[in-house]
């Protein structure tokens, strides 16, 4: 299949396992325990309905308003640890991508692009997600970096206070430090464009937390990454978090709505509700199910952002009818740059972008921004409550 016959993020998938060695394909693609979070997040995203109404002639505008400027599209990159495992490369073509398409792009703590390159490629996209230091002399430069180089929305995540139960990580041996053995030698055997590209760019390191690291190898600043994760964060390092930062400030990680509330007391700007993709925890509720309850308990006006299992432009729509004011995804990008790099970025962009149009045509609905919860198909109403 060639890029241009994807018709789906699924397909994207489907291309990105054929290309990428297995293990490469697991860290992307699997999750916590059995995977049932994962699964959970598609399959109640995929049982909510919607109601389409017609001869309204509407010709839908996608943009969103947040945190201080337009936003083409209501759809973001979601971060991603070692993200230039899954193809070389991978932050730059989707923080290019999202600059040329009006979106946001997250780089993460445990990214492989330093910070002033992707804020360079992105100067009105990037935003830095944070995985809080155990030493406040990390925090304080990671904050600088970002200001200085021109980002203003930084994202605080929560949920990773102890490393997931990824069971597809173990069994390909996938932990830090890494050590291939020869099944990851046949396995990279079978996929030279991948093991070609990555040897001719040298092989992803943490390169945002190199300068803490001392220089060390690749495996050793991995290391040091995971000791350097402060595990007992609290709301008053939240407090302590949003003193530094001059710019929003987003939560992310958020499922109960009373976190959401702590949050916002915090200084929170934005709250993201998230459940990581079903990465860290598999027995929670799907993100969709956590979303409405979350918009209750913080009121209208605190921007919501939320991730978990969103594949299509429909699923951009429910999400927003649930109370999201962003919707943010990481697989269906990565994927994207899996299958086919930057194209196969754009690619996926291109998918989600045109299917929201075309839900919102069908939903006869103006704007991304007037969707609400009239347009969710109620069966026991169905009839009397007609526009």
């Amino acid at each position: 299949m060639r890029l241009s016959e994807a018709a789906t993020i699924s397909d994207l998938a489907a291309m990105a396992r054929r290309r990428l060695p297995r293990f490469v394909f697991d860290f992307l693609d699997g999750g916590a325990g059995g995977e049932r979070g994962v699964a959970r997040n598609e399959e109640r995203l995929q049982a909510i309905l919607l109601k389409p109404s017609y001869g309204r002639g509407v010709a839908p505008d996608l943009g969103v308003r947040l945190f201080g400027r337009d936003w083409k599209l209501p759809i973001g990159v979601a971060p991603v640890g070692m993200a230039g495992l899954i193809w070389p490369g991978a932050e730059l073509a989707l923080a290019r991508l999202a600059q040329a398409k009006g979106m946001p792009f997250v780089l993460s703590t445990a990214g492989t692009t330093p910070i002033e390159a992707i804020a360079a490629a992105a100067p009105d996209s990037a935003w830095f997600q944070l995985y809080a230091s155990r030493q406040d002399a990390i925090n304080r430069d990671l904050l600088r970096r970002a200001w200085e180089s021109g980002i203003r929305v930084l994202v605080v995540t929560l949920d990773v206070v102890v490393p997931g139960n990824r069971p597809r990580d173990i069994r390909n041996r996938f932990v830090l430090p890494f050590r291939p053995g020869l099944a990851i030698a046949a396995d990279l055997a079978r996929c030279p464009a991948w093991s070609l590209a990555t040897f001719k760019a040298g092989g992803p390191e943490f390169a945002v937390l190199a300068p803490y690291a001392g220089g060390g190898a690749p495996r050793s600043i991995g290391a040091f990454m995971g000791e350097q994760i402060k595990r007992d964060l609290t709301w008053d390092d939240v407090k302590a978090l949003r003193d530094l930062w001059p710019g929003f400030l987003v939560v992310k990680g958020i499922l109960a709505p009373a976190d959401a509330v702590a949050a916002r007391r915090a200084g929170a700007d934005g709250v993201w509700v998230s459940n990581h993709g079903g990465r860290q925890l598999e027995s929670v509720p799907a993100s969709i199910d956590a979303l409405p309850a979350v918009r209750a308990a913080v009121g209208p006006d605190l921007p919501l952002l939320m991730d978990g299992g969103l594949r299509s432009g429909e699923d951009v729509v429910k999400a927003r009818l649930l109370g999201a004011d962003l919707v943010m995804t990481a697989r269906a990008f990565y994927y994207g740059v899996a299958a086919g790099g930057p194209a196969g970025g754009e690619r996926a962009q291109t998918l989600l972008a045109e299917d929201l149009h075309r839900s919102l045509s069908q939903l006869g609905c103006p704007s991304f921004a007037a969707l609400d919860r009239s347009w969710l198909w109620d069966p026991a109403a169905a009839g009397q409550n007609d526009r």
